[in-house]
C-alpha cells in the first residue's frame, strides 16, 4: 500500500511544478511568490487528504491511514524545496532567509557583532579614503582630451630654444610655461598679489582647453605688439570682479602694464596648479638676444603628434637639443639638457607623491588583512559554539553547500554593516590624508568619495566578507554529527580549529609589529627633524611680504629708498623693536638663484655651466635680528650701498665647500654677467633656508648674501619683491594694519601679504612628515587594537575550552599562580611568535621607507625595541582576565562540564 501509495504522491507532487515558466520575469514571482506558497500548501495537504482517503477505503483505521500516508509522502520540507527549485530564483529566496537568520544571530550576539564590524570598518573605511585618493591623483586621467598623449619634455628652455624645437619637432607640438610666477593686479580697490604663468601662444589649443567666457590665445599672441593679453582663472574673475562677464575687453594693469582681458577659463581648468590665477601670453622677441636666449629658462609640455610614441619623440629630442645649442647666443655648454627625455604628463605630475601615496596604500591594506584575520578568528569562535545548531541542522537534512553559504553569507552581512560604518570612516580619514601631500597635486582637490569608490567599497565588503568567512564556513561543513551527537555538542572545535586561530592571531600580530616599526621610524624621524638647528632664531619674529610692481623699481636706488623708508617707519610702530628686509624667508620655499663665477674655480670650457648660490638679499640688521652667528670678517654696514665697493656674504659649508682649508674672507665671487668681482667681507652661520633637513635644494651650490641696494636676481635687477622681518611682542595684527597703512601711503600700488611668525613658518615646514607620520601612528595604534583583540578572543576561547581540564590540574594540586602562569604563558607565545615573524618583515618592508626618515635607519634597533615591549605590555594585558578567571576555577564546578 505504502509503495502504491508513495508512488502516486511523488508522481503529482513533482508535476506541481511543471507548468512554472522558468522565464518568468523576476518582478512577476515575487509578487506571486505569496500566492504561489498558499497554493503549494494547499495542494500538499490535498496529496495527503487523498492518499489517507485511499487508505482508509481499503480498510485502513482513519489514524494508521493518515499516519501512512505522511510516510508514502514523505520529507514535505524537502518537496517544498524542489518544487521551489522548479520555479526559479530559489537561490534568491535561501539567500533572504541566510540573511535573516544571520541578523538574528548577531543581533543576539551584539558584543561580537560590535567588535567585528568595528574590525571591518577601521579597514574598509581605511581603505576606501586611500583609494579615493589613488583614484583621484594616480588613476584619474587629465581633464583634457586625449590626456594619454599629453608628455613632458624633462628639462628647463629658454624662448629662443623652445620656438626653435616647435619648428623642428615631427613628433610633438610643444609648449612653453613659467612656473611659480607672481604678478600685481592694481587699479581697482585694494592692489592684489596673484600667482601667473606666463604661456607660448599654443598652450590652450594644445590641452584643447575652452575658454568659459571670451576666447583664449591664438598664434602669434607671444609675440611683441600682440602679448597685451590676459586670461582669468574663474576663481580669481569671481573673488575680483564677481563674475562680471563684461570683463572680457577690459584692460587690466597687471605689474603696471595695461593687458586686455581676452577670456575667462572654467573652475575646472587648474594647470599648472591649483593655485593658478591668471594667464599672460610669452614675451617671445628673437629680436632682444638676451632675454630670448638668456632668460626665463621653462619647462615644456607636449602633445604627441597622430602616429607618434614617446619613444620616437625621445630619439627626435636627442636630436633637437645639439642644434638648439648650436644657435644659442653665447656658448653654452654640450652637455646642456644632454639627460633630457620625454616622459608622460600625468607620471611627471604625480612623480613626487607616487611613492607616499603606495607607501599608505600598502599600509592601509596591512590593516585590513589585519581586520580580516581578526573577524575569521571571531567567526571560527563562535562556530565553535555553534556546533550543536550545526549538527542539528545537517542531521534534519542540511547540505554541506547550504551550511557553507550560510556563513559566508553571514560573513558578507558582517562585512557590509562594516564597510556603511566604514564609509562614514573614509570622508573623515580622506580630510586627513589629504594632508599628507602637498596642497599643489594634481586632482588632489577633486579627490573625494564617488561612485567608483562606492563600488570599490561594495567590493572590498563582499572580498573581506568572503576571505573572513570562508575558514570558519569550510570547517562547520565538516562537522562529524555522529560524533557531535556521543558528546552532547559541548567539546570544542578540536586542536586544529585552535591552533588555525592562534596562527590568525600570530599573523595579525606580526602584520601589527609591520605597522608598530613603521610609525615608530616616522615618529623617531620627525623628533629628530624638530631637534634640528635651523641656523636662526624665529622667536618674536614676524614676517610680512611687501610686493612692488617691476616697474616701481626699474631704478635701482628708487626701490632701495622705498624699503629703506618703510624700515625706518615701521621701526616706529609701537611694540616694534627692530626691522629689516630679506627677498625669501627661510623655510618659506622660496629659492632665488644667481649663477656665479668663483675665484679659483674657473668654468670647465667644454660644459660652461656656472654653479648656482641662494642669493639672499638683505638690509643690514638681517643676521643680528635672526641671530645667524658671524663666524669670520664682518657683516654688512649702511655703508654697503649701491656705488661702494660690491661686497658678498657666505655660508660656512659654502665656504668649506669651495676653499677647503683656506681663509674665505678676502675671497671673490661675482655674477656671470658682471666684470666687477665681488669681495668675500664675511662668512655666517649655516642656515636651513629650503627645508629642515637641507639648507639648500640639490641644484643649488650654496648659500650667499649681497647687501640690498647691490643685490641682484636671475633678471638681474635689483630683487623687487622683498620680506620685512619685525621683531615685536604680542598684537601681530596690530603692526599689519600699521605696515598697511605706512606702504599705501608710500605707494598705493604695492600688495601687503599676511603677518606670519617664523615659529609658524618653522612648525609649517614639518606639516607633511607630521602628517604622514599620524596617519601611520593611527594605522599601528588601529592593528594593535585589533591584535589585542585577537589575542584576548583566543587565550579566552581557550582558557574557557580546558575548564574540565583546569578542574584535573587543580584536582591534582596545581596552584591557582601555576594556572594563571598556564594561560599567561599562552598569550605571550602566541604575541612572541608574532613578533618574530613581524620584526624579520619589518627589517624588509620599512626599507621602504627610507626615502621618508631623517637622521633614522629603517632597521634602528631602539624602534624595534620599543614595540617588542610594547608588544609583550599587550600580551600581559590579552592574557591577564582570561587568566585570572582560570585561577579563580573552582574545580568541583569544573569537573562536572563534561
Amino acid at each position: 500500500m505504502e509503495a502504491a501509495g508513495g508512488g502516486h504522491c511523488q508522481r503529482d507532487v513533482a508535476g506541481l511544478g511543471g507548468d512554472v515558466q522558468p522565464w518568468r520575469e523576476f518582478t512577476t514571482m515575487l509578487k506571486r511568490h505569496k500566492t504561489r506558497e498558499q497554493d503549494l500548501e494547499k495542494e500538499l495537504s490535498a496529496h495527503l487528504d487523498l492518499e489517507a482517503e485511499e487508505l482508509r477505503d481499503s480498510g485502513v483505521s482513519p489514524k494508521e491511514a493518515r499516519f501512512a500516508a505522511s510516510r508514502a509522502l514523505g520529507n514535505s520540507s524537502l518537496l517544498k524545496e524542489d518544487v521551489r527549485e522548479a520555479w526559479g530564483w530559489m537561490w534568491l529566496e535561501q539567500l533572504g532567509q541566510d540573511l535573516r537568520h544571520g541578523f538574528r544571530a548577531l543581533w543576539k550576539n551584539p558584543g561580537f557583532a560590535m567588535v567585528a564590524v568595528l574590525s571591518l570598518a577601521l579597514g574598509i573605511g581605511g581603505n576606501a579614503a586611500m583609494f579615493s585618493l589613488v583614484n583621484g591623483v594616480l588613476l584619474r586621467p587629465l581633464p583634457f582630451s586625449e590626456p594619454g598623449r599629453l608628455v613632458r619634455v624633462t628639462g628647463f628652455y629658454p624662448k629662443g630654444a623652445l620656438t626653435t624645437m616647435q619648428e623642428q619637432s615631427s613628433t610633438m607640438e610643444i609648449a612653453g610655461l613659467t612656473t611659480d610666477g607672481e604678478f600685481n593686479l592694481t587699479g581697482q580697490g585694494e592692489a592684489l598679489r596673484v600667482a601667473g604663468t606666463a604661456v607660448s601662444a599654443n598652450f590652450f589649443p594644445l590641452l584643447d582647453a575652452q575658454p568659459e567666457i571670451g576666447s583664449v590665445f591664438s598664434s602669434g599672441e607671444d609675440r611683441p605688439g600682440r602679448d597685451a593679453l590676459v586670461i582669468l582663472s574663474h576663481e580669481l574673475w569671481l573673488k575680483k570682479y564677481h563674475g562680471d562677464p563684461g570683463i572680457v575687453g577690459r584692460v587690466l594693469a597687471i605689474d603696471g602694464q595695461g593687458r586686455r582681458v581676452a577670456g575667462v577659463m572654467p573652475a575646472s581648468f587648474r594647470f599648472p596648479t591649483a593655485g593658478t590665477q591668471l594667464w599672460i601670453p610669452l614675451h617671445c622677441d628673437p629680436a632682444d638676444a638676451e632675454d630670448y636666449w638668456g632668460k626665463g629658462f621653462m619647462p615644456l609640455i607636449a602633445r604627441l603628434r597622430p602616429g607618434a610614441n614617446i619613444a620616437q619623440a625621445q630619439g627626435e629630442l636627442q636630436a633637437m637639443i645639439p642644434r638648439a645649442i648650436a644657435l644659442f647666443s653665447f656658448p653654452m655648454g654640450k652637455n646642456w639638457n644632454s639627460d633630457a627625455t620625454v616622459v608622460s604628463l600625468q607620471e611627471n605630475l604625480v612623480g613626487d607623491v607616487r611613492g607616499k601615496l603606495l607607501v599608505l596604500l600598502c599600509a592601509v591594506a596591512l590593516v585590513l588583512l589585519i581586520a580580516c584575520a581578526n573577524v575569521a578568528s571571531l567567526l571560527l569562535a563562535r562556530a565553535a559554539a555553534r556546533r550543536k545548531e550545526i549538527g542539528l541542522r545537517a542531521a534534519l537534512g542540511a547540505a554541506r553547500g547550504r551550511l557553507i553559504r550560510q556563513f559566508l553569507t553571514e560573513s558578507i552581512a558582517l562585512a557590509i554593516a562594516g564597510a556603511a560604518l566604514g564609509f562614514l570612516l573614509a570622508f573623515g580619514a580622506l580630510a586627513v590624508l589629504k594632508s599628507t601631500l602637498p596642497a599643489d597635486t594634481p586632482n588632489l582637490a577633486e579627490a573625494g568619495i564617488d561612485w567608483r569608490v562606492l563600488l570599490f567599497m561594495t567590493a572590498l565588503a563582499l572580498l573581506t566578507g568572503f576571505l573572513a568567512g570562508l575558514a570558519p564556513a569550510l570547517g562547520s561543513a565538516r562537522v562529524d554529527v555522529v560524533q557531535l551527537v556521543k558528546s552532547g555538542g559541548q567539546r570544542s572545535m578540536g586542536t586544529s580549529g585552535v591552533r588555525f586561530r592562534s596562527l590568525l592571531v600570530a599573523g595579525e600580530v606580526a602584520l601589527a609589529v609591520v605597522l608598530a616599526v613603521g610609525a615608530g621610524l616616522l615618529v623617531k624621524s620627525l623628533w629628530r627633524m624638530t631637534q634640528v638647528n635651523p641656523g636662526f632664531g624665529a622667536e618674536s619674529i614676524l614676517t610680512v611680504r611687501i610686493s612692488p610692481s617691476a616697474s616701481a623699481c626699474q631704478i635701482r636706488a628708487t626701490c632701495a629708498a622705498f624699503y629703506e623708508e618703510l624700515l625706518r617707519r615701521t621701526r616706529g610702530i609701537s611694540g616694534v623693536s627692530d626691522a629689516a628686509a630679506v627677498n625669501a624667508v627661510p623655510l618659506d620655499g622660496q629659492t632665488p638663484a644667481v649663477p656665479v663665477d668663483l675665484e679659483g674655480h674657473p668654468r670647465v670650457p667644454s660644459e660652461n655651466t656656472a654653479p648656482l648660490l641662494w642669493a639672499g638679499a638683505v638690509t643690514p640688521d638681517y643676521f643680528r635680528m635672526m641671530r645667524i652667528p658671524l663666524l669670520e670678517g664682518r657683516e654688512f654696514s649702511e655703508s654697503d650701498g649701491e656705488k661702494s665697493p660690491a661686497v658678498i656674504i657666505i655660508s660656512s659649508e659654502t665656504a668649506h665647500r669651495f676653499w677647503p682649508g683656506e681663509d674665505a674672507v678676502g675671497k671673490h665671487i661675482r655674477p656671470v654677467w658682471d666684470r666687477e668681482w665681488r669681495t668675500v667681507v664675511g662668512v655666517v652661520g649655516d642656515v636651513k633656508q629650503y627645508t629642515l633637513v637641507r639648507n639648500v635644494p640639490d641644484w643649488l651650490s650654496g648659500e650667499a648674501y649681497l647687501p640690498y641696494p647691490q643685490a641682484v636676481d636671475l633678471t638681474e635687477q635689483i630683487p623687487v619683491v622683498m620680506n620685512l622681518i619685525v621683531k615685536s611682542g604680542p598684537g601681530g595684527a596690530d603692526v599689519a594694519r600699521e605696515i598697511r597703512g605706512i606702504a599705501a601711503d608710500l605707494n598705493p600700488n604695492v600688495p601687503i601679504g599676511e603677518v606670519r611668525t617664523m615659529e609658524t613658518i618653522v612648525n609649517n615646514s614639518t606639516a607633511q612628515p607630521r602628517s604622514m607620520m599620524w596617519v601611520f601612528v593611527a594605522f599601528a595604534c588601529s592593528a594593535l587594537l585589533l591584535a589585542a583583540i585577537g589575542t584576548y578572543g583566543v587565550v579566552s576561547y581557550s582558557a574557557g575550552q580546558r575548564t574540565y581540564e583546569m578542574g584535573v590540574r587543580v584536582a591534582l594540586g596545581a596552584t591557582r599562580a601555576a594556572l594563571f602562569g598556564l594561560v599567561l604563558g599562552q598569550s605571550l607565545r602566541l604575541v612572541l611568535a608574532g613578533l618574530a615573524l613581524g620584526v624579520a618583515a619589518s627589517l624588509a618592508m620599512t626599507r621602504i621607507l627610507a626615502g621618508f626618515l631623517y637622521g633614522v635607519s629603517p632597521t634602528d634597533p631602539f624602534t624595534l625595541l620599543a614595540v617588542a615591549v610594547l608588544l609583550i605590555v599587550i600580551a600581559l594585558l590579552a592574557g591577564f582576565f582570561p587568566a585570572r578567571r582560570a585561577a579563580g576555577i573552582d574545580p568541583v564546578t569544573a569537573l562536572r562540564v563534561d
